[in-house]
């Protein structure tokens, strides 16, 4: 069988298989993984399991930290070549209040075209679309040159170092020549990067009294409100992002925006400040010595974690009594929209979707930013999410066929044979 002949033979596969799916989507949702706790054992072994059931695959079950449980399969191709990576997490936000759900929040069900489920769109989704490839690509290994690997990990709604991270410093198979990510999105929109990100906390210092002697004290609270005051210029600030960058995120606004909301294209070109926490104070008529703040800051391309430390730090030295300290960050990453991987997803949506998906940028973070940051050409394309991390989350059955069409074929025509 030539190669082409091949691909016609594993497209109709792949066709065949819409429903199969579905049911196995169901069978992911089903099983509960919510972080916290953030225990994927049970998830990881069923799907073990179904592996282990694949000629030539081979699975790895590793655990850096309980209870995350990380899964790296392997299937080799017919020969020698490169390593197509697919990257998924196994965790979910929490179910939280079951009486608010008006659907099972883990019965996987579905209904008028739609699955609900806690983890359909974040991230079951992209798993079952992944785990599915894999599958069907090993009737077809030996039209494949090189290998694809699943890397499904365990925590990253808790950040990713345990997970993903881990992989990628201690599992050399977790690394690769390209990686498809199936994390929340849109089949419309491919995603080619992600801003940077910071949290700090922001804390100011006062002297006590009653609240009556106002003359003796010094609050706290009002110079931790009037630091956050001005900690709102970061969202002003220059943004040199990259000209190919903003030209992507400008042409993909029409399409991207009718998914992700109005206002995108804008939020992706600028910095964001948003205030998650304010707490201080003992006493209604104490005057506070102590208050602090969390922040959440995103910043695109073109600027780092250095500058905006920087920036804040400028800023925040014009008050007094007032300080912060870095908790979480990572500088924004993205791949070249133009890379192979892009290309072929390009041709594989315009097949299932009737045009091609659009390119652009993604506002808030996943994984795939760790493969970036190794320089790693890196495709997320994932359902698009209803309801994430709220009652009755849910995708429609066509988004979840796109993106495992879009996997597949593309993971087909990055690992075939180049020629008959």
């Amino acid at each position: 069988m030539t190669v082409s002949s091949a691909r016609q033979a594993f497209l109709a596969r792949v066709k065949e298989n819409r429903q199969r799916n579905i049911d196995l989507c169901g069978e992911l949702v089903a099983i509960g993984s919510e972080n916290p706790p953030g225990d994927t054992g049970p998830l990881a072994d069923a799907i073990a399991a179904m592996l282990a059931e694949v000629p030539d695959v081979t699975v790895e079950r590793i655990v850096a930290k309980e209870p995350a449980v990380n899964l790296v399969a392997r299937l080799a191709g017919g020969r020698p070549g490169r390593r197509l990576v697919f990257n998924g997490h196994l965790d979910t936000f929490p179910v939280g209040d079951a009486g608010l759900w008006t659907m099972p929040p883990l019965g996987g069900e579905v209904r008028d075209g739609r699955m609900y489920g806690r983890g359909v769109s974040d991230m079951k989704a992209g798993v079952a679309a992944a785990l599915l490839t894999v599958i069907l690509l090993a009737d077809f290994r030996e039209h494949l040159c090189g290998e694809a690997v699943l890397t499904f990990v365990g925590d990253e709604e808790t950040g990713g170092k345990w997970g993903t991270q881990y992989l990628l410093d201690n599992v050399p198979a977790a690394s690769g020549d390209a990686m498809i990510n199936g994390d929340a999105g849109s089949p419309s929109v491919m995603r080619f990067g992600e801003k940077g990100q910071m949290w700090i906390e922001v804390t100011a210092k006062g002297l006590s009294n009653h609240a009556a002697h106002v003359h003796l004290g010094v609050n706290a609270i009002e110079r931790l409100t009037a630091a956050l005051g001005g900690l709102a210029a970061l969202r002003a600030m220059d943004c040199p992002i990259p000209e190919d960058i903003r030209a992507a995120i400008v042409a993909a606004k029409p399409v991207s925006e009718e998914i992700s909301g109005a206002g995108e294209a804008e939020t992706l070109q600028g910095v964001t400040l948003s205030l998650g926490v304010i707490e201080g104070g003992s006493s209604v008529n104490i005057i506070p010595d102590h208050a602090r703040a969390l922040c959440d800051i995103r910043f695109p391309p073109g600027l780092t974690v250095e500058g905006m430390t920087q920036a804040v730090a400028d800023i925040l030295a014009t008050h007094e009594g007032v300080g912060f300290e870095v908790l979480a960050s990572t500088d924004s990453y993205w791949s070249d929209p133009a890379d192979e991987i892009f290309r072929l997803a390009a041709a594989n949506s315009k097949d299932v979707l009737g045009h091609e998906a659009a390119s652009n940028m993604r506002v808030g973070m996943s994984d795939a930013r760790f493969y970036r940051q190794r320089g790693i050409p890196t495709l997320g394309y994932g359902a698009a999410p209803h309801n994430m991390g709220g009652p009755d989350e849910y995708i429609t059955l066509d988004d979840l066929y796109a993106v495992f069409h879009v996997h597949a074929m593309t993971a087909f025509d990055y690992l075939a044979k180049a020629g008959d």
